[in-house]
């Protein structure tokens, strides 16, 4: 760490045993200017270029440890070495810079969604609240009023609850000011730049120079006595008024950092364990029960189960993993190659939770219970109980198996858009392949007669991934997806519809009853209902996987959806999908999440990065953010009216709307395949008809402030709008939707960066430009905006939340900006024109003329 007088490194980093903070799993060290003879130097690997004044490594494996990030072998020459706290360095190294001989350190808690560039990576430390000091009431009521929980002294362990208005006090917030940003969640996930920059830090960080001089004009305040170490001030004295001090400095520090949120960009939970270097150590004096043992007997597919558990070593690291399929080990998993074995364990677990999570005293007692949520996944389930945390996983004891009645049962329908406007498809999963049985769906018009049809079958194996995880540990057998197509629909009536399976023996196997409405005829006057947003995510209902540190929004939009199902009657969840990120059992997890939606009305998807980026495979993107999956869950799990799911791009119409549905994760300039088909979809429409035309890219490829775009000087994605907006004016697009920005943003009616309409509430008339919403609060961990704020940018909101647009005919659009917290309407607009308007001309969108009569 450092003094605050000097800002210079000091030989090691770590927090006081006795404070109510641990360092979270997801940070890493980076070393820099280390010795050939320090232990983490690899004498079989490249060397570190200690000759250059940046001390930056020549190659990817020149130190040990470097494995435990995740990074691809032979990556670019600008990593650095890495030091991860899961390499065995002996007792007392910790991060200790002398015994490593290096001279200097940052720490990174993230890594931009880019692992193999240094310069999108997150500096700063991962602290959270240990559990059992969490569950202190004081703690959590303070945390309740919107105030940041504090701990005021290491002998009384005293509690100290910090407001946003700078008063600290010793019960809570209420009446103290609003709470230190818009949405507030259980465990707080602040990240710090902790410690002085180094050589390294300079080079690639330029332009956190502020932050630096705002945090040495603080440091200087304090009497250079003070340490920070960790999160605590010490002193010889331990007086009050040092942590009066550190206190009012926190509050400053967050106000100065506003507390930035972390994306979610490649921080997959499941990615926190490194499974692969768990050991067995069982222990006969532990155990782990779950009960009941058999599931689904009334035919649920999703049930609480209860965990008793005892340790005879507790401690606050120990975790219970849910494995499925229940048998974990080597046994189940194939070497790399023949010289190399596989671990001792080989599969991440579905979900995880901390043994104390709901057991205050279990490292005092060793006994605990727990109560998790299973969803049927074609499988049965066991679990696991590990000490040694996350980073470094011992098994201890695993539990009896327990498995659903039928857990090959048809699950989680979802119902798409077909390929013309009176076609639903329903997709669904199963562990039944055809040679098993034949899958179908029983539909038919409500009160009317039920028909047959039979559906189509797909599946994939672990070879059709791209890369680790979702080739190695995050794979788990997908089962089998089918999909029927239900067609000559009459439009707007309402269908039943179930989906089953008849087995070779003849017997049948079904899901429950579902109902739809059929989708208007393109053109049909009556009102119509959409819902668009991106970025969603899944979270998990009994708090396992940390999730609300992830995706802590995603619960909140799904439930709102789900209580205001008979408000709207089509779903657009464009790119980001479930963040599975190559741990394919969340796949799952995020279908049993949509179900009542997505049964109900068609839940139409867009690719984002989370599905298909992965590097040499294709996507315009090379970077890891699908985790190996390389877009085929994304392209199997769900149906889309694409010509080729793999070009993940197409059109489709509901009513008055036509919806051109991009795939920015492919190249969509001019000249290429895709700029062909948006061209198509937007001048192919009948405008007299269609009067709505609505555009959607999950990467924002027209207009966002949020700072990562903002840094790049483009507020978009670089080269996002250079050809597609004279698309966009040309065809009179009316609203391009975005997600990846995870906030909301709505424009003015802009072209060429400017405004073509003053209005902001009620547009009559022509628009004469295309309005840009980016609607990417869905779940995923919020984005906040840069200083900055263009002319073109009207409305910003750093929140959860998805936006609704209602046609009530040719003319008339209402256009809701909702939030997921309570679903109230906290931005919106009208649109009321005439078709002569569509067609009157405007810059670069008038169409040719003659003199001749």
């Amino acid at each position: 760490m450092s003094t605050c007088s000097s800002m210079q490194n000091s030989g090691s980093f770590t927090l006081d045993r006795a404070s109510p903070f641990s360092v979270m799993t997801d940070n890493i060290f980076v070393l820099v200017g280390c010795s050939k003879t320090s232990p983490v130097f690899d004498r079989d690997a490249d060397f570190c270029d200690t000759g250059s004044g940046l001390n930056l490594c020549r190659g990817l494996y020149s130190c040990k440890g470097v494995e435990g990030i995740g990074l691809e072998p032979y990556g670019p020459i600008s990593t650095c070495c890495v030091y991860d706290p899961q390499v065995s360095l002996g007792s007392g190294y910790g991060l200790d810079l002398p015994k490593l001989q290096c001279s200097s350190y940052s720490a990174v808690y993230g890594f931009g969604g880019d692992e193999g560039d240094p310069m999108k990576w997150q500096y700063g430390i991962s602290l959270q609240y240990n559990n059992s000091y969490y569950s202190d009431d004081a703690c959590k009521n303070c945390e309740d009023s919107g105030g940041f929980c504090g701990f005021s002294g290491l002998a009384q362990k005293k509690f100290a609850c910090m407001c946003r208005n700078g008063v600290n006090t010793t019960i809570n917030c209420y009446g103290r000011g609003y709470a230190l940003n818009g949405t507030w969640r259980q465990k707080i996930q602040t990240k710090w730049s902790i410690g002085a920059r180094t050589e390294f830090e300079n080079f690639l960080m330029k332009e956190h120079d502020l932050w630096s001089l705002q945090w040495t004009m603080i440091c200087k305040e304090m009497n250079p006595s003070y340490v920070l170490d960790g999160m605590l001030i010490k002193q010889a004295a331990n007086s009050d008024h040092a942590m009066k001090v550190f206190l009012n400095v926190l509050v400053v520090l967050l106000a100065l950092v506003s507390l930035e949120e972390v994306t979610s960009h490649g921080v997959q939970p499941l990615s926190k364990i490194a499974i692969e270097k768990a050991v067995i150590a069982l222990d006969n004096k532990a155990f782990i029960k779950a009960s009941p043992s058999v599931l689904g007997i009334n035919e649920e597919n999703k049930e609480w189960i209860t965990l008793t558990y005892s340790s005879s070593r507790p401690s606050i690291n120990d975790w219970i993993g849910v494995f499925s399929p229940a048998n974990f080990s080597s046994s189940t998993c194939l070497p790399e190659n023949p010289k190399v074995g596989p671990p001792y364990l080989c599969t991440a677990p579905i979900k995880y939770q901390f043994a104390n999570f709901s057991n205050p005293t279990y490292k005092d007692t060793g006994k605990g219970s727990l109560k998790l949520l299973l969803i049927n996944q074609r499988s049965d389930f066991s679990f696991a109980l590990f000490s040694g945390g996350v980073s470094n996983p011992k098994l201890v004891s695993v539990s009896n198996t327990v498995a659903f009645a039928n857990p090959n049962a048809p699950l989680y329908p979802r119902l798409a858009q077909g390929s013309t406007w009176n076609e639903m498809t329903v997709t669904w999963n199963s562990g039944y392949g055809l040679d098993e049985a034949e899958p179908f769906v029983e539909w038919g018009r409500k009160g009317g007669q039920q028909i047959r049809s039979l559906a189509v079958t797909l599946t994939f194996d672990r070879n059709t991934m791209c890369g680790a995880p979702a080739r190695t540990v995050g794979w788990r057998d997908p089962g089998f997806i089918h999909t029927g197509f239900l067609k000559e629909l009459w439009p707007n009536s309402v269908y039943t519809y179930k989906v089953g399976h008849k087995l070779f023996n003849g017997t049948y196997v079904w899901s429950g009853i579902y109902k739809f409405k059929a989708s208007p005829y393109p053109g049909q006057n009556s009102i119509q209902r959409v819902i668009i947003f991106g970025d969603m995510g899944k979270d998990e209902e009994d708090g396992s996987n940390e999730y609300n540190n992830f995706q802590r929004g995603s619960l909140n939009t799904t439930k709102q959806l789900i209580s205001d199902l008979k408000n709207y009657d089509i779903v657009f969840h464009i790119g980001d999908i479930s963040y599975a990120n190559g741990y394919l059992s969340q796949w799952d997890q995020f279908t049993s999440q949509i179900e009542p939606i997505a049964s109900r009305v068609p839940y139409m998807i867009a690719s984002g990065n989370h599905e298909r980026d992965w590097p040499d495979s294709g996507s315009f993107y090379g970077s890891m953010d699908s985790g190996g999956e390389c877009g085929v869950l994304a392209e199997t799990m769900f149906f889309v009216p694409a010509e080729n799911r793999a070009k993940f791009w197409y059109s489709t119409d509901y009513g008055m709307f036509r919806f051109c549905v991009a795939d920015s994760e492919h190249d969509w300039r001019e000249g290429t395949e895709q700029y062909k088909f948006i061209e198509h979809c937007l001048a192919s429409v009948d405008r007299q008809k269609q009067p709505w035309l609505i555009f959607i890219a999950h990467r924002v490829l027209g207009y966002s402030s949020t700072p990562f775009y903002a840094d790049e000087g483009s507020f978009a994605e670089p080269m996002g709008r250079d050809d597609l907006q004279k698309l966009w004016q040309k065809y009179k697009v009316d609203i391009a939707f975005y997600g990846h920005a995870h906030s909301y943003e709505r424009t003015c009616s802009v072209y060429q960066n400017i405004c073509t309409n003053n209005e902001k509430r009620f547009y009559k008339g022509s628009l004469n430009g295309t309005i840009h919403v980016v609607a990417g609060g869905g779940g995923a961990s919020l984005s906040g905006f840069s200083n900055l704020q263009p002319k073109w940018s009207i409305f910003r909101d750093s929140d959860y939340g998805f936006v609704k647009m209602t046609a009530f005919d040719h003319s008339n659009l209402l256009f809701e900006y909702k939030k997921s917290r309570d679903g109230k309407v906290y931005d919106s607009f009208r649109i009321s024109r005439d078709y002569r308007d569509i067609l009157a001309c405007a810059v670069d969108s008038c169409p040719s003329t003659t003199l001749a009569s």
